[in-house]
């Protein structure tokens, strides 16, 4: 569902990411959020912002009185078009990140899928998503964040390891 409007939507979150940038570089604010691990077997579903050049998982700021669970839930369903259950996502790792100029707790959340969902992206805030072979997703250039969690989760879902 592409629109004429997409890219001047591009333009607009690439300008606002960078004032928030210098923003966050002025005044260090604390933050909290959620980012979703969304698990096919030994796939990860990875995403592309219009804005920033790391690929990163769903997810963002946590609203008031929201659970990560919660949180990772409406990311999923504002990211990619994914309906799920608080519920059914499963808190795993918790972090705290620096990138960005900001001191940001980051809670991550896991969804385990038997089946590769439809995807629905916006093309303006995410312009691409798929499941990437852990190993490959690896190998990418990775939010900070996104790369420790995958580390972990690459510990836990080693063969041999203890199940997640």
């Amino acid at each position: 569902m592409s629109s004429l409007f997409d890219p001047l939507a591009r333009v607009a979150y690439r300008g606002a990411y960078r004032l928030a940038t210098a923003y966050w570089f002025v005044r260090r604010p604390k933050t909290e959020g959620t980012l979703v691990g969304v698990w096919l077997g030994r796939k990860v579903l990875l995403l592309q912002n219009s804005y920033r050049r790391a690929f990163a998982l769903p997810g963002g700021g946590k609203h008031w009185r929201e659970s990560p669970q919660e949180t990772g839930a409406r990311e999923l369903r504002e990211e990619v078009g994914l309906h799920v259950s608080p519920h059914e996502l499963r808190e795993v790792f918790e972090t705290q990140g620096t990138e960005e100029y900001k001191r940001d707790r980051c809670h991550f959340v896991e969804l385990e899928l038997q089946a590769e969902p439809s995807l629905v992206l916006d093309n303006r805030e995410v312009v691409w998503a798929r499941f990437l072979d852990l190993d490959t997703a690896l190998q990418l250039p990775l939010a900070q964040v996104v790369r420790v969690y995958l580390e972990e989760a690459a510990r836990r879902r080693a063969p041999g390891a203890t199940s997640p």
